[in-house]
């Protein structure tokens, strides 16, 4: 079988918002000219407070200093005379400055307070595409926890991606590094993020690598929260099974069955385009791709690694299947999406052995 090339092509990046603007300002002569900005800074630059300079308040005092005078006798005497002395102290600003300063790649600027407040916050929320050259980081926010993250890393060029999809990542601060660690049977990634960098540590993980490319690395551009479009380009396929496995909830549930119109036949990609259909005599069902899936260590079969596609099935409301295809064994699975592995419903369908 020939090798089956991207299947998923990223066609369309638009930004899902716009990313707030921070005008910085330079101190000349101790003043700011507000209508003359140095520059701006977006929510992807890096961008340190500073603490914020306090009043200088003076005091006077005058304190008895005795020192020889002499007098007109000739003889010297000692006098006592007031002398004034000036102190300085450094007080917190009694009421909230008006700009305070960072420093950004500007060096030590001042930006304005109220505006600050509102760009640290978007700032502080880690969620967004981290890029380098070949590869990507996503991070996702839990939309109920935010010290939770769903964290995407795919690195690769074509059909050649190392990627792993690591779901409910706890964030740690440390240092002023956020981190996160996952860890399964042979394989333990860490992700460092700090001030807009991310890194990325592996320890095994070598089935998620592919050829020269690892999951390891630094993907130091930060691209804010993209909406990315995808579209299926897939060589069309097709295989015939007389009997599957139907499994009601998880693989300790299988049992071999016999469709009941006859042979199953299912074309991968029927129009070229991700959709895939399940015929057996006149009964069709229709699943069109809606998104990829990055597979897990545990879909691989006989260290093959599956194109993996969420789908919804076009004749039922609400019916959403994970389809995944292994081109080299012929083999197709079909899960229930959102339900956990050991107890989804599944479909498998393998080649028939002879002895069978």
């Amino acid at each position: 079988m020939k090798k089956i090339l991207l299947v998923v092509l990223v066609i369309l990046t638009a930004s899902a918002f716009a990313q707030m603007k921070l005008n910085v300002y330079k101190k000349i002569d101790g003043n700011i000219d507000e209508n003359r900005p140095l520059g701006y800074l977006m929510s992807s630059d890096a961008i340190k407070e500073l603490p914020i300079p306090k009043d200088r308040i003076e005091h006077e005092s005058f304190v008895d200093v005795q020192e020889k005078v002499r007098g007109k006798n000739g003889k010297y005497k000692t006098v006592t005379k007031k002398q004034r002395v000036v102190t300085y102290e450094e007080v917190e600003p009694k009421a909230p400055p008006r700009y305070v300063p960072v420093n950004c790649k500007f060096g030590d600027v001042w930006v304005k307070r109220s505006e600050l407040d509102r760009f640290m916050q978007e700032y502080a929320d880690l969620s967004g595409e981290y890029v380098s050259e070949t590869g990507r980081v996503v991070l996702k926010s839990s939309p109920s926890n935010a010290s939770r993250f769903n964290i995407v890393v795919q690195n690769g060029k074509d059909d050649n991606v190392a990627e792993i999809e690591m779901g409910n990542l706890e964030k740690k601060n440390i240092n002023g590094h956020a981190r996160f660690v996952y860890q399964e049977e042979g394989c333990a990634v860490g992700v460092d993020v700090f001030n807009r960098v991310v890194r990325v540590a592996q320890r095994g993980c070598e089935d998620y690598n592919a050829g020269e490319y690892t999951l390891a690395g630094n993907y130091p551009t930060f691209k804010g929260n993209n909406r990315i479009v995808e579209t299926f380009n897939l060589d069309s396929y097709s295989f015939s099974y007389p009997k599957y496995l139907w499994c009601a909830s998880g693989f300790d549930t299988c049992e071999p069955l016999k469709d009941e119109h006859g042979i199953v036949n299912i074309t991968w990609s029927k129009d070229g385009h991700g959709t895939i259909e399940r015929k057996a005599g006149n009964t069709v069902h229709t699943y069109r791709a809606m998104e990829r899936v990055i597979p897990h260590k545990r879909d691989f079969y006989n260290g093959e690694k599956p194109i993996a596609i969420k789908t919804k099935r076009t004749d039922m409301s609400g019916e959403w299947m994970n389809w995944y295809f292994y081109p080299r064994a012929g083999r197709f699975k079909m899960m229930r999406s959102g339900q956990r592995h050991d107890a989804a419903y599944m479909e498998i369908y393998e080649p028939v052995k002879e002895d069978d």
